[in-house]
Order: structure tokens, then sequence, then C-alpha cells
């Protein structure tokens, strides 16, 4: 590969890891660092050009960022790259800070009675969208739910599962879930083992999508391959599927 080629990568790199929050000085270093292990500053210093100082900057910035780490070797410090896939979590972090932003201004909204529409598609998004609505629920709230396959929606939080029905215990929200896939046995394993979780019955089994009704937003859960979830969030709306659904629940059998 001919060196302008390797300069249009590397510009581009660049570029692309400003755009995800990085100065230029801290891309630079980090891309100095990732082919090396345990390098001292003096080799990134010579390998970016840059005056000592911006490379020590940079340095203290990744390692607060997870993107560099250091060890001691003789006294010295020794610097090595953090794996690139830091750069997901980090990302994801600020998508979540800003949900929580939005929602802090949401209440001061005017127009917070319009509508919106979001899309997340896969498992990983699937999973941080509904820790988002679950933080942003009031402790006592309650969930309802239609559908769906509930071992489907337990699987995809993989180890988070815990973490995500230690927050809903904590807070004590109830989910109220109308089955219409039939699978009774899994269903009393399930209420029996998880608390502030109702299930009830539809007498017909049937298949498709799931339906949160939570707060202002309707969430379907289509299950196939990625996952995706449709939220629309509209107070009336919302309000009216509530009604539809406590229909449903009166019309539905206890396990």
């Amino acid at each position: 590969m001919s060196k302008s080629v390797d300069d249009i990568a590397t510009k581009d790199l660049l570029a692309k890891l400003q755009s995800l929050g990085l100065s230029e000085k801290e891309g630079l270093v980090y891309l100095a660092l990732l082919p090396r292990q345990d390098v001292g500053s003096s080799v990134l210093i010579r390998a970016t050009g840059l005056h000592g100082q911006f490379v020590y900057d940079a340095l203290t910035r990744l390692e607060a960022l997870g993107l560099a780490r250091h060890v001691i070797l003789n006294g010295r410090k020794k610097f090595s790259a953090g794996s690139p896939e830091r750069i997901l979590s980090l990302v994801e972090e600020k998508r979540l800070s800003a949900l929580s932003v939005v929602r802090q201004l949401h209440r001061q909204f005017a127009g917070k009675h319009e509508q919106s529409f979001e899309i997340f598609q896969g498992q990983a998004a699937f999973v941080a969208n509904e820790f988002a609505i679950m933080e942003a629920l009031p402790e006592g709230s309650t969930i309802d739910v239609l559908g769906g396959s509930e071992d489907t929606y337990v699987g995809l939080f993989g180890p988070e599962l815990d973490e995500f029905e230690r927050l809903r215990i904590n807070k004590r929200i109830t989910v109220r879930y109308i089955s219409t896939n039939g699978n009774r046995s899994y269903l009393q394993v399930m209420a029996q083992s998880r608390r502030f979780f109702e299930i009830r019955v539809l007498p017909e089994s049937a298949s498709g999508v799931e339906t949160d009704i939570v707060l202002n937003k309707i969430v379907f859960h289509l299950y196939g391959d990625p996952v995706v979830s449709f939220v629309f969030s509209n107070q009336l709306i919302a309000d009216g599927y509530r009604r539809f659904f406590e229909v449903l629940w009166g019309l539905s059998s206890r396990l």
C-alpha cells in the first residue's frame, strides 16, 4: 500500500474518531498506540510528531475513557491501547446520557403532547432501550404487556437480566402480562420466581408482535433476527391502548 493511501486511510480514521468525541491529538495518539504494546511516551511523541505535553494530555484523557492503559516498568510508565470495542460502550453511554437529558427537558417542552417514533434494531439496542425505559419509570409504576414470548424477551438480556430485574424490583415496578402463546408451564415458573409480576392467559393461542404499554409509549417488539423494537410516543394513543388492555385483562384467565 502506498504512503498516500496510508495517509488517506489515517485521515479518514482520525476524522471518524473526532466525530465520536475524541480530539485530533487524542485520535493521533490512540492510532499510534494501537499497533504498539507497553511503549514509552517518547515513542509516541516521535510517532505522532506532537509536542510532549500534548501527548501526555492525550494519554491522560484516553486512560480516563478506557482507551489506553499503563504499567510501570523499571520505574517508567509504559502505555498500551485499550480495545477499540470500548468506543461502542462510550457511544452507548453518551446515548443513555442524552436520553436522560431529553427526559428532563421534555417535562418543560411546550409540545410534549406531540408524538414521536423510534426504531431500535439488534440485541444491544433492544437491551439499552429497555433499561432506559425502566430508569425513566417512577417508583410503583406498571408496565402492561400483551402477547409475545416471555422466554425470548428474558433470553435477549443475557447476563444483564439480573441487573434489570434488580432495578425493576427496587423501584417496585409491576408487570401485568397477558400471554397469547399458551406456554402455561413456563409462565407458572415465571409467576412463582419473579416479584411484582402478574400473569393472565387468553383462551386462544396466537403468535405475533409483543406490545408493551408504558408511560406515554407503546412499544412493539418483533422477535426476528435481528430483534426490532418500534417505540411510538403519544399520550392519548397510549391511554387508548391501556383501556383496551384493561378489557383483555378482564377477559383473560388466571394461571
